[in-house]
């Protein structure tokens, strides 16, 4: 026998779930780069600039990591926020390459979108990173400049692999940060901005370019705990939707 209302609720609770919404990604870059503290400005520097956000929100996505000891060169250059955060995106690729799949690159080379090109603030085909596998099995990465083939970048070669979790997040290790010009270019909008802390900087003071590479000491402790805390926020609104939708359903069961 039949409970009543038992065939409205199977209906109900089928409705809920075909309509429920695609999760996010589930992966925390702070979080995963917190078992590294010799990646603590290089993590620092990608939730100072608001990439963290952006790289959690993809569903795949490949992050070119580097150590603290490579990063001497990035500070010495003193871009402003907004440079710094478009060389960091050139770090970010938007496909998934693990270390097999580096070492399966049909042709021996591919080319990949990164959140800088994604971004819409790189010019022409600037914002691709080549990814090559060269003789003796090393891999390099060399970010493409708009229109001017004559012009190479320096390559960054990979060192080794991070964390890899198939088909969604992929963080590998490299030598150095990459130089692209296109990145590093003040945008018009910053412009006045770039300006006065330069006029700071001739006075002795530092302003907004060292402070983006300061970020990284303030951030790094206690990272992990604030990564897992952002993760329990972010999940907690969908857990919510659904006991929110489950209790309706057993409100009009009991009705009908």
């Amino acid at each position: 026998m039949s409970l009543p209302g038992a065939s409205s609720f199977a209906v109900l609770l089928l409705l809920v779930l075909s309509t429920w919404p695609t999760c996010p990604a589930a992966h925390n870059i702070t979080a995963i780069l917190a078992a590294r503290r010799d990646m603590a400005a290089f993590s620092g520097l990608l939730t100072a600039t608001g990439l963290a956000d952006d790289i959690n929100e993809r569903n795949t996505i490949t992050v070119l990591a580097v150590s603290d000891a490579d990063m001497a060169p990035l500070k010495a250059r003193h871009l402003s926020r907004e440079a710094l955060r478009h060389v960091l995106s050139l770090h970010v690729l938007v496909d998934y390459y693990d270390r097999a799949k580096l070492h399966r690159l049909p042709g021996g080379s591919a080319v990949v979108s990164t959140l800088f090109q994604a971004s819409g603030d790189a010019p022409g085909s600037a914002g691709m990173v080549e990814i090559s596998e060269r003789r003796g099995g090393s891999v390099a990465f060399v970010p493409q400049e708009d229109g001017d083939h004559d012009v190479h970048a320096p390559a960054v070669l990979f060192v080794k692999s991070v964390h890899e979790a198939p088909y969604n997040i992929s963080v590998l290790q490299v030598g150095a940060i990459m130089s692209s010009p296109a990145a590093e270019a003040p945008s018009s909008s910053e412009t006045p901005r770039h300006k006065a802390t330069n006029v700071a900087s001739k006075n002795g003071t530092r302003a907004g370019d060292d402070a983006a590479a300061d970020a990284p000491s303030r951030d790094a402790d206690g990272g992990g705990d604030r990564a897992k805390k952002n993760g329990a926020v972010g999940a907690a609104p969908g857990w919510l939707s659904f006991a929110w939708a489950f209790v309706l359903a057993i409100k009009i069961m009991v009705v009908v």
